[in-house]
């Protein structure tokens, strides 16, 4: 693939959630050609500077991408990987051990050149539990709960040895809620209701609807991701990507309700435990990327819940950031 002039950019896991809002972003730059890496060939739009590989991480070798084409990557966006669509499945050792611990590896043994950045899409998940008063931020104690968090913390250091053995620059970014259209595959707790009122069905939710919640609209995840890859220090991060609101899981449900036109019961069950509530600093974030227009929490909301519409409508979702 003949990249000259323009800025190699390869985003793994293109398919998912956050990549799809990302590799739209970056394709509206024609100073960047991309490379988008898939597992298996997915249903992504035909883009002009977007080229699309189909290979599982694990199996990602130097002849992938000779085949390919593609013999120059300058930055790598790495989120792909594999990611607990339910809470049930964070110590899935298969999955865990392959996408990410092997594909990391793989990934970057199989680079056709020494690129000058890697990000990599790590999560909030990497740190310890913590008293429900506390807020968390990138110096709090580390300490995973699940192989998931465990495999992130351990490709987060990977990738920093990588970067300092190849000399390239290296961000760290650790993902908190993400929320917006897109979410479909996720069974958390913003889908799962809109799904449900959508369907005109009383929610059915843990707890008191007191619990915590930060959630971060998605294209501000991208925001923040693009300008984590502008910035100066050759060593970014970690990063906390996150809103640096919490709010009780009540309020997220009212909003929905509002905008829905919800007019049923919501069952909180108070017998069942509501999980811990979460707060989360953004003040490093803020600071080292810059402070821009966050999406309005209703606003993007009212996304999800079109994106939703469409989706169970048969129709295809629209993803806005």
């Amino acid at each position: 693939m003949n990249t000259s002039g323009k800025t190699s950019v390869l985003v793994t896991g293109a398919s998912g959630f956050i990549g799809r809002h990302l590799v739209a972003r970056l394709s509206q730059n024609p100073h960047l050609q991309i490379v988008q890496l898939t597992r298996t060939a997915a249903a992504l739009p035909a883009i002009s500077n977007v080229q699309e590989v189909n290979c599982a991480l694990d199996n990602l070798t130097s002849a992938v991408w000779r085949d390919s084409g593609v013999d120059h990557i300058d930055w790598v966006f790495h989120l792909g990987g594999f990611i607990p669509k339910t809470t049930s499945v964070g110590d899935a050792v298969e999955e865990v051990y392959r996408d990410n611990l092997l594909g990391t590896r793989a990934l970057l043994g199989s680079l056709p050149s020494r690129p000058g950045k890697v990000l990599f899409a790590s999560t909030s998940d990497v740190y310890a539990p913590a008293d429900e008063a506390a807020v968390l931020s990138e110096q709090s104690p580390l300490g995973p709960c699940t192989l998931y968090g465990a495999s992130k913390l351990f490709c987060e250091n990977l990738i920093q040895a990588y970067s300092r053995a190849q000399g390239c620059e290296c961000v760290l970014l650790r993902y908190g809620h993400i929320y917006g259209p897109g979410e479909g595959a996720y069974a958390k707790l913003i889908p799962q209701v809109i799904k449900a009122m959508l369907r005109n069905e009383a929610p059915m939710l843990y707890g008191d609807g007191s619990t915590l919640r930060d959630y971060l609209f998605v294209g501000d995840a991208v925001e923040a991701t693009l300008r984590a890859a502008a910035a100066s220090p050759a060593f970014l991060g970690p990063l906390n990507i996150v809103s640096g609101v919490s709010r009780p899981i009540r309020e997220y449900v009212d909003i929905i309700a509002e905008i829905v036109g919800f007019s049923g019961d919501i069952q909180y069950l108070s017998n069942k435990p509501g999980g811990r509530s979460l707060r989360f600093d953004n003040s490093r974030m803020t600071s080292v990327l810059g402070h821009w227009a966050p999406h309005p929490l209703m606003e993007g909301l009212r996304q999800e819940i079109e994106y939703f519409k469409a989706v169970m409508s048969n129709k295809r979702g629209v993803l806005k950031t």
